[in-house]
């Protein structure tokens, strides 16, 4: 897929979900996006229209999206535009997709940008994991006013702890017009983990509550005979970890926003 533009040496779908358009249908699927750390140059956003029989690269063989990204994600804003939004240190790497014509897939990548929340009580933590990014619609609690948030979930603090959902007003054009727009501004924070937690991810139920699934409790090795989630081998490496718990929780948005909005 690659080969014609900047090849790849190695590559991953970041965990979690990869997610189905609600707005670009081409033939008789929605369109289904996925997104890649790979090496060398960062991440990349693959797309299938035939639900994952054949696949293309977002932009092109040779876009680099986010150069210097690692572990990604990928979400649609309502107007069918692309992010692709990656793990780094104290901050997220975001990237926008706006399409040319929708239904070739042409289209141009913006810059990448860094999010780091900053003038919150919590910031994106210096030792970082890959986290999801989930856009609900909502409604303003202050005036009914109906609009789009966007939720963002990774660890705070100082380490692989604190595991927190960052939380953005989507309600003009002017919030989202651009990359940088998104990635700056941010409305607020809820923490979910009081401890060492790591990986997350983050859909939307039927029941309108957000489901979220993350890694919780690292333990050591031996000391737990089975853990939920082993992530490295029996005493290898400089980890010598055996695992974590993994958590599902599911909370509506009111939780999330602390009120300031509803689904």
């Amino acid at each position: 897929m690659f080969d014609g533009g900047n090849p790849l040496d190695a590559a991953f779908i970041g965990g979690g979900k990869i997610f189905q358009s609600r707005v670009v249908k081409v033939g008789d699927y929605y369109r289904i996006y996925a997104a890649l750390a790979a090496r060398p140059n960062g991440n990349r956003v693959i797309y299938s229209d035939d639900f994952g029989r054949t696949w293309y690269a977002l932009g092109g063989a040779a876009a680099l999206p986010v150069p210097d990204g690692d572990e990604p994600k990928c979400e649609e804003l309502p107007d069918g535009r692309v992010i692709i939004t990656s793990r780094a240190s104290g901050c997220r790497l975001l990237n926008i997709y706006t399409y040319s014509n929708a239904i070739t897939g042409e289209g141009s990548w913006e810059e990448q940008t860094k999010a780091t929340m900053s003038g919150l009580a919590l910031a994106p933590s210096t030792n970082p994991t890959n986290g999801e990014m989930l856009i609900v619609p909502a409604v303003r609690s202050s005036d009914g006013r109906q609009l789009h948030v966007v939720l963002q979930s990774v660890p705070t603090g100082t380490g692989r702890n604190n595991v927190s959902i960052f939380y953005k007003e989507l309600a003009d054009e002017a919030d989202m017009c651009n990359v940088k727009a998104l990635a700056e501004g941010w409305d607020g924070c809820y923490q979910v983990s009081t401890t060492v937690s790591l990986y997350s991810s983050m859909d939307l139920q039927a029941d309108g509550r957000i489901a979220f699934f993350y890694e919780e409790t690292l333990t050591k090795w031996g000391t737990k005979p089975n853990p939920v989630c082993t992530s490295f081998p029996q005493g290898e490496g400089e980890h010598n970890y055996d695992g974590c718990e993994l958590v599902y929780k599911a909370f509506d948005l009111e939780t999330i926003t602390g009120g300031k909005y509803k689904m």
